[in-house]
């Protein structure tokens, strides 16, 4: 219940700010917490947020996927689950860069501190932080007995995938509006991708029980 709550809220979210980019309306947010972050996080914490930054990267996320699909093979030989979290990151990835094209946001007027290439909104890191991370931590989750530690282990996803968020304000190569919007858009494509998995593991595993029982 609360999933589709969540879904409808994070709709609402990248419309709202979709809209904002397109008339030019996100300025006063943009400014105000672009300084706040980066008032906060100081020259010594750059160290930090840019290994954040790299592990959203294409080869940070290539490897923290490929480190996961071995796990869910090797311990349960969760095919299902493989093919669901490469279909997310993978197809994620091809709607960010089209939603990048379409929208054509330039990337903010100031010395980057990471080189970037793509356009601005909604942010890749963002959006594809929110997909991996909200998908592995789900899987983890299941696993996992203990209210408590499923608790923990949902906090623990969610500040792993904030911090890789304002990383790039941090790094002065995204507004604040792109990571919200980046957010938003990155929860409810991995929503509905395990809504898809649960739906497949269901069926796959109906039928291997009826095949046991034939």
């Amino acid at each position: 219940m609360w999933g589709y709550f969540f879904l409808v809220a994070s709709a609402a979210i990248f419309l709202y700010f979709l809209f904002a980019v397109k008339s030019g309306d996100t300025l006063s947010f943009d400014r105000y917490l672009s300084s706040f972050f980066t008032g906060i996080f100081t020259e010594g914490s750059y160290p930090f947020f840019e290994l954040m930054d790299r592990l959203g990267n294409k080869l940070g996320v290539g490897i923290v996927t490929l480190f996961f699909l071995v796990w869910l093979w090797v311990k349960h030989r969760n095919y299902t689950a493989m093919a669901a979290l490469v279909f997310a990151v993978a197809i994620g990835n091809e709607v960010n860069k089209w939603l990048k094209d379409a929208i054509g946001r330039p990337r903010p007027d100031q010395e980057h501190l990471v080189n970037v290439a793509s356009l601005s909104f909604p942010s890749g890191h963002a959006m594809i932080g929110m997909i991996l991370y909200t998908f592995i931590a789900f899987i983890i989750i299941e696993e996992l007995k203990s209210a408590k530690v499923k608790w923990v282990t949902g906090i623990l996803a969610g500040v792993w995938i904030f911090l890789m968020g304002i990383s790039r304000i941090i790094m002065k190569v995204h507004y604040p509006s792109d990571i919200a919007a980046g957010f938003a858009a990155g929860f409810m494509w991995v929503f509905l991708s395990i809504v898809l998995y649960e739906a497949l593991r269901a069926m796959f595993t109906k039928k291997a029980f009826e095949k046991r029982l034939s």
